[in-house]
């Protein structure tokens, strides 16, 4: 019994809405768009054993020091760009009976490359807004958003890390072949968001599905969760990691280490590009060499020197220079742009 109560207790703290909730993902946009001041009055609304908790973890002073960041200016433009344009909210059903839903931007100049971009743990696809401006504005494409398991508005009670996810996104992909004449798809994902892009490779996908953006993803769950339990929340692997495992199997079934995205890519045909910062200590740089090595199809790397996890994007030439030559070889309609 009290076995399960302590991975009961870690799967709570890690995998409930209410932890995917510690980021900005449920922050209200006016909120959102005050920046520090919204931050600091979402801290403020927690109970007391939340804010413990917050210190133990360390989240809250994480996310205050994001707004420190010189590319902060950057962000908060695509996130006024996101509420300013007014995205259409999309629904599906999901393999698991839920309503799926995501943020959608259609392309004026009626374009058949669709990104599906997909967003961080504890954040949501607004905080995707940087990519979804370049992508629409400045190239003509169409983004959709998907609200990834356990964030904001997704139905689920909790996150899978991508595990489940991958799933949604098959769902999501055969919705746009459904809906769209032959769409030319690519798949973008920026740290749990790079995972899910990663599992979802795995899958057997059509051939729309032209390429895939993996932005400093982990390896896999097993690994990731490890590597967190040492750092951020400073717990022994075992007996809490193997506890929060045998939860995992109960209540979402699977286990951790069946949610590898090195075992995935090695299944994959789709080709696809591995990026990561060479500071990132959240998902550590010696994972990119680990899922890019292990990778079946067309590949290619980006290391963005300097770049501290998820950063990799505020590099914008180097980034978008590097995204865009290597899309263009898989959807030569990007070439016009």
């Amino acid at each position: 019994m009290l076995y399960l109560a302590i991975g009961g207790f870690v799967f709570n703290q890690t995998l409930s809405r209410k932890a995917a909730s510690r980021g900005m993902n449920e922050m209200s946009d006016a909120d959102a768009l005050l920046g520090r001041e919204g931050l600091n009055k979402k801290i403020a609304q927690r109970k007391p054993w939340e804010r413990f908790m917050s210190r133990i973890i360390g989240d809250a002073s994480g996310l205050t020091a994001f707004y420190d960041k010189p590319y902060y200016p950057l962000f908060l433009e695509g996130l006024k760009w996101y509420f300013e344009n007014n995205p259409e909210i999309v629904t599906i059903n999901s393999p698991a009976g839920e309503r799926l839903h995501a943020d959608m931007f259609l392309s004026e100049k009626h374009s058949d490359v669709w990104f599906i971009c997909l967003h961080g743990y504890t954040s949501a696809p607004r905080d995707m807004s940087g990519p979804a401006k370049i992508y629409r504005d400045g190239w003509g494409c169409n983004v959709l958003l998907p609200y990834l398991r356990g964030h904001s508005l997704s139905e689920s009670k909790y996150a899978s890390m991508g595990w489940l996810d991958r799933l949604d996104i098959v769902s999501w992909i055969e919705y746009l072949c459904r809906e769209y004449h032959n769409p030319k798809i690519i798949i973008h994902g920026i740290s749990m968001g790079g995972a899910v892009a990663m599992m979802t490779l795995g899958e057997n996908l059509p051939v729309n599905v032209v390429c895939a953006i993996a932005d400093c993803g982990y390896s896999s769950f097993w690994e990731e969760y490890v590597l967190q339990a040492k750092t951020a929340f400073r717990l022994p692997v075992f007996p809490f990691m193997y506890a929060l495992n045998t939860v995992i199997r109960i209540r979402l079934g699977f286990s951790m280490k069946e949610a590898s995205c090195v075992e995935q890519v090695k299944k994959s045909k789709t080709p696809a590009l591995f990026i990561h910062g060479d500071k990132d200590t959240v998902v550590p740089f010696w994972m990119l060499d680990k899922v890019y090595d292990a990778c079946a199809s067309d590949k290619e790397k980006l290391v963005v020197s300097g770049a501290e996890h998820g950063e990799a994007h505020y590099d914008e030439q180097l980034y978008y220079r590097t995204v865009k030559e290597f899309i263009e070889r898989y959807a030569p309609e990007l070439k016009n742009i």
